[in-house]
């Protein structure tokens, strides 16, 4: 069971901005629409100019957190992680604390192995966590797409112009973290199968060197995967399945014969 990690901290503070964005998109989403029931039921134009401002304000705050995480923050924190893991697998000092039950492989002797071990997990965990999140996923965009097409009905007349540029960027850039999240179960599938298939090798415990291209070839796909499009599973989602998925890899660890 994880107990601590070097980059926990910032992924707390990553988990908190995401937060602060999943109520502003709420926000924005309800006042997207607003105008039109506005339109409906009262004819306040200085209650819709004001509901259009906080609309605009909140748009901006929701991409402004958006890249202090993406590009500030996540990159950070992945660093941390890299770090941790190769101070983990290689008994290395690059991480100025180690991670403490991160990995649940402390039988394992340093080196080569302990690395596709260490990989192996990590992927699982990963395709796991990110398979089981799909359909909260799905829900937001699916209701994005609902007020978008409710807005299209009645018309975007009633909304400003420069809100209108703002909500259709708002919207495509929803609708294009789905499209990441599904980029991002696919390919790690396909890591996950290549661990799955390069443990089947009876001899990679007694002979890693042999497999050590492969190995490097998978820990290079998945961080380069992990650069373009982030994980982003929120602390409690994770914590909540961490001890069956732990289960799960101590099974998978008896089943391959891996120690």
């Amino acid at each position: 069971m994880a107990e601590f990690a070097p980059q926990y901290n910032l992924f707390k503070i990553v988990n908190r901005l995401s937060s602060i964005g999943q109520f502003t998109f709420w926000l924005v989403l309800i006042l997207s629409i607003s105008p039109v029931l506005f339109k409906e039921f009262c004819d306040k134009y200085t209650l819709l100019h004001f509901i259009n401002i906080v609309n605009i304000i909140g748009i901006s705050i929701y991409f402004i957190l958006d890249i202090i995480n993406n590009y500030i923050l996540k990159p950070q924190a992945d660093s941390k992680r890299r770090d941790d893991f190769i101070d983990n697998s290689f008994g290395s000092l690059f991480s100025a604390s180690s991670s403490v039950g991160y990995y649940d492989n402390d039988e394992i002797n340093k080196g080569v192995y302990k690395v596709a071990v260490n990989l192996f997990e990590n992927c699982f965990f990963s395709y796991s966590l990110v398979r089981a999140i799909t359909t909260r996923k799905i829900i937001i965009p699916s209701i994005i797409l609902l007020v978008m097409i409710i807005i299209s009905y009645y018309g975007f007349s009633q909304v400003p112009f420069a809100l209108t540029i703002l909500q259709a960027l708002f919207s495509a850039n929803i609708l294009g973290l789905l499209v990441k999240h599904l980029i991002l179960i696919n390919r790690l599938s396909t890591i996950q199968d290549s661990w799955v298939s390069l443990f089947q090798n009876e001899d990679i415990k007694e002979q890693p060197m042999k497999y050590q291209s492969s190995i490097f070839r998978y820990w290079l796909q998945y961080e380069t995967l992990q650069s373009k499009i982030n994980i982003g599973i929120p602390d409690t989602f994770f914590k909540k399945h961490n001890p069956v998925l732990t289960r799960e890899w101590e099974e998978l660890k008896t089943k391959f014969n891996i120690s």
